[in-house]
């Protein structure tokens, strides 16, 4: 008998290292070791984009002893970057674009879901996202049911709420501040009708949409909500630039409050684009 050893097939040994790698078990709190970052799967929706100035910015301060372990879950087979990819992505760029060996905390048993939820949660301790990130990865998550109809109700009435990458088109709602302090200001039927009204009278300008206009929006309806009627206000209004009541509402000084100074502007063209109709009285508080 030879005591030969069987030559393996090309490659062979490299297909039993990634069987065994994908074939571990990682449990929660999570287990840390290294992985190579061609390895890595980044760059998910519930995440921010990767910014080249916060890449250059981490370059320039980089000490290779902070440099913590990147948050890593192990799902369907891949290793997907919860927390990390711009360190990730400032070690390339240092190794001139090569793949890099990264510590990972790796955990495993972890829905999509659960996943942007960790990702909220970890970059909401640190005081990184930016308001749009952070409702972004609450969506993505599903656990927070007010963003959730927000952006159910925003689609049912035609519009596109933009937490990340524009495209320009008409009907983008891309503040996310004033669109959620509008749904707390009217609740959901309230909310729905400034939608329509918005949609009747400026057709999905984007100039329409804009902070400045949806405050002003949102407290004139809730000033006017049962004087009001809608096609007289469409028809009215849709005479009126939107950016006319935004540049009459940024010389309004006697008030410092943004959102009256553009329900006001709003009120004044509702009563006077047409002599002899209805008018609305004053009711703002200020």
């Amino acid at each position: 008998m030879s005591n030969r050893k069987k030559r393996r097939p090309p490659g062979s040994e490299r297909t039993e290292q990634q069987n065994l790698l994908t074939e571990t078990q990682y449990t929660n709190p999570g287990v840390q070791r290294d992985l190579s970052s061609n390895q890595l799967t980044s760059g998910l929706p519930y995440q921010r984009p990767v910014e080249p100035e916060d890449v250059d910015r981490l370059i320039a301060k980089w000490d290779d002893r902070l440099l913590t372990p990147l948050v890593v879950s192990f799902r369907d087979g891949k290793f997907n970057v919860v927390d990390g990819q711009h360190r990730i992505a400032a070690m390339r760029k240092m190794a001139d674009g090569g793949n890099v060996t990264v510590p990972c905390l790796i955990y495993t048993g972890l829905s999509y879901e659960q996943e942007a939820e960790l990702y909220f949660k970890l970059d909401q301790s640190k005081g990184r996202l930016r308001l749009s990130h952070a409702t972004k990865a609450l969506l993505e998550s599903g656990t927070d049911a007010e963003v959730l109809e927000i952006k159910r109700l925003v689609e049912s009435a035609g519009f596109v709420w933009v937490l990340d990458k524009k495209s320009g088109d008409a009907y983008e709602i891309l503040s996310t501040r004033a669109i959620i302090n509008a749904y707390r200001l009217l609740g959901g039927s309230a909310f729905s009708r400034l939608l329509v009204l918005l949609d009747g009278t400026w057709h999905g300008a984007s100039i329409s949409l804009r902070a400045s206009m949806l405050s002003g929006m949102a407290l004139f309806l809730k000033t006017y909500e049962t004087e009001l009627d809608d096609r007289t206000f469409i028809k009215r209004l849709s005479a009126v630039d939107p950016e006319e009541i935004i540049r009459r509402g940024k010389m309004d000084f006697s008030t410092n409050k943004a959102a009256l100074r553009f329900a006001r502007v709003i009120l004044e063209k509702y009563n006077s684009q047409q002599r002899g109709g209805h008018k609305l009285p004053y009711r703002f508080k200020g």
